[in-house]
């Protein structure tokens, strides 16, 4: 459709305005046998001899499509064409996210010594503001601007009553909005279902749920029937405090009441169920949903398919994206359909369907995203294609979008994971070049495999460089003791060990945890002791692989008697065994050439358990 010309008169005017008296805009270069650019003002009073109210709705025009800067530089310029509809346009732009707050204020001010009546603020001029100042959480000037408004005359209405009722719910000041709500019935003015739903979500909100009762007998004493967006208000606030049955249930009311629910009070529902891991019944409400006439959108599939992927049921999840394109009613996929399915289906390393999926996304014409590239990587680092990796990168710089930090997190983790620390450590560079500061989630990872292989000076030369750019934490250091503790470099532990605690941190389960494991190995028992009695009085307790390496320990030095206290120290404290503990349990006392009598002592699920296991070796099956 053919765009209509801007009005040569406005468009004129407002090339006049938007020159800063402080910085004059240069005039254009005079063209051959061109006319002198003229003033405004002729303009002016050509426009006003159509009439004031034609020349102000020219004027509003301009207004409603000019940017907040260019639409008060207009607004100022034209005193004898503005009217209350001309601020009220300006006002509702300065008030909008990431507006001009101060400025909107100032504004109304202005607006307030207007001579002429008609461009004086009105009830929506001050509701406006009254909004700006609610969604920036300044709801108590807010209400000021209500008084200020009611000591000059002007009347405010159920709008504006419900911004500020709202605006004092969100900031949890429900007592505030209830004698809002008094106010409203002295002066006459009827409050309405959308009122009342804000006064029931503040409710929520603050957790008086008490009170929430007391909101729908209000109503019924009023004669205000609540409505389905009302109530879907409710169920989602019970949702967000995990209250998903009586959500359920006021559906249920709903229905009872002759109210039908609508996909937005089905979605809220279906969203809850999938996000606590209840996609059976997530996918059992869809179905009610459609036997109800009412048609899923591209919100409840997208819902349903994150919560299918989430829990790996990819079959499911391919068969809603089918349902979607092939169904009786199409519901078109968007970029979040297609990346939930294939973060699924990389998360089980399907990569072959999901390079379908990626092939399907291509054709309907939607395009990856960042989030979509991110995955496919992080699915082909799994299974170890690095030529697709490697493919997908070019592919992603090729369409105009940079790798982002969690980008190279994921390629760093990926190649470490593949010990390929070269690679990653080039990663590690690529993004410092590229004006991204590396974190210790980027670090870690190849600490790890490097201090795993064995390269301590290399591990050494990266945790310096990780402590001069992010600072280290009992995580690094517990990477770097490990390390040191595979080279067996006694004297690399007590020196991290001693610097881990010059800088104030505090060793954790699992630096004692690897203490143990290394002291033990390396056949220094009284030195594990030692670490043991620090763990415990540090208030840790002793997992399963720690008792692991000490039993392993004392069998080795022949410590029978140290591994049965060990066993019965088990067995007090109802530590639950796994098939390793119990198979490492019973090998180091048959080992031992210890009398069999030494077995009959041990717990009876430990014997069962290790004949489970082993049957050849069990003792009782001879």
């Amino acid at each position: 459709m053919r765009r209509r010309p801007e009005p040569r008169l406005v468009r004129s005017l407002a090339i006049t305005a938007s020159a800063s008296p402080a910085a004059p805009v240069p005039p254009p270069p005079p063209l051959p046998a061109s006319k002198p650019p003229r003033s405004a003002a002729p303009f002016v009073a050509v426009l006003l001899r159509r009439g004031r109210a034609a020349a102000a709705l020219l004027l509003n025009r301009r207004l409603l499509a000019a940017p907040a800067p260019e639409a008060c530089s207009l607004l100022t310029a034209l005193p004898g064409v503005r009217d209350a509809v001309s601020y009220n346009i300006v006002l509702a732009a300065l008030c909008r996210r990431g507006g001009d707050l101060p400025a909107a204020l100032s504004l109304l001010r202005d607006m307030s010594m207007e001579p002429d009546p008609g461009a004086r603020p009105n009830a929506i001029s001050y509701t406006t503001v009254m909004r700006g100042l609610c969604a920036a959480r300044r709801a108590d000037e807010a209400v000021g601007l209500l008084r200020t408004m009611q000591a000059r005359g002007v009347r405010p209405d159920v709008v504006t009553y419900g911004t500020l009722i709202r605006g004092l719910c969100d900031a949890a000041e429900v007592d505030g909005a209830v004698e809002l709500l008094d106010e409203m019935y002295e002066s006459g003015i009827e409050p309405n279902v959308v009122v009342y739903g804000f006064l029931l979500r503040g409710y929520c909100k603050s957790g008086r749920w008490q009170d929430v009762g007391k909101v729908f007998e209000e109503m019924s004493r009023q004669g205000v029937e609540p409505d389905v967006s009302m109530f879907t208000g409710l169920i989602e606030c019970l949702c967000k405090e995990g209250k998903i049955g009586k959500a359920t249930k006021v559906k249920d009311m709903m229905v009872e009441r002759g109210l039908e629910p609508n996909a937005v009070t089905y979605n809220v529902l279906i969203n809850s169920l999938c996000k606590e891991g209840s996609v059976r019944e997530a996918m059992a409400l869809k179905k009610e949903m459609v036997e109800n006439g009412v048609a899923p959108d591209v919100v409840t599939y997208n819902t349903l398919i994150a919560g299918l992927s989430g829990v790996l049921e990819m079959d499911e999840a391919m068969g809603l994206l089918e349902e979607m394109i092939q169904g009786d009613v199409v519901v078109e996929p968007n970029v979040i359909t297609f990346s939930s399915v294939l973060h699924g289906l990389c998360k089980i390393g399907r990569m072959f369907q999901a390079i379908k999926v990626r092939e399907m996304m291509a054709e309907r014409g939607c395009m990856c995203d960042l989030v979509t590239y991110n995955c496919l990587i992080g699915g082909f680092l799994r299974v170890h294609k690095v030529k697709m990796v490697m493919k997908l990168l070019n592919e992603l710089a090729s369409s105009g979008l940079e790798p982002d930090s969690f980008t190279y997190s994921i390629l760093i983790n990926g190649f470490s994971k593949m010990w390929d620390v070269d690679r990653a450590e080039k990663f590690l560079c690529t993004m410092r070049q590229h004006g991204i500061e590396p974190e210790r989630v980027h670090y870690i990872p190849l600490l790890a495999a490097i201090c795993q292989q064995g390269m301590m000076e290399r591990a050494t030369i990266l945790f310096n460089e990780m402590d001069k750019n992010c600072g280290l934490d009992v995580f690094a250091y517990n990477t770097m003791i490990h390390g040191a503790c595979i080279s067996g470099d006694k004297k690399m532990v007590k020196q991290l060990l001693k610097d881990m605690l010059d800088e104030g941190l505090t060793p954790d389960a699992a630096t004692y945890s690897v203490l143990i494991n290394m002291f033990a190995k390396l056949g220094d028992l009284e030195e594990a002791e030692t670490v043991l009695k620090q763990m415990t009085a540090s208030g840790f307790v002793p997992d399963i692989a720690v008792f692991d390496s000490l039993i392993k320990g004392y069998s080795a030095e022949g410590q029978i008697n140290k591994v049965l206290k060990l066993v019965h120290e088990l067995r007090d404290k109802n530590v639950a065994l796994d098939s390793k503990i119990i198979r490492t349990i019973m090998n180091s006392l048959m080992a031992s050439n210890e009398d069999k009598r030494i077995l009959e002592g041990l717990p009876d699920l430990y014997l069962k358990n290790y004949c489970k296991a082993t049957p050849s070796s069990c003792p009782r099956s001879s």
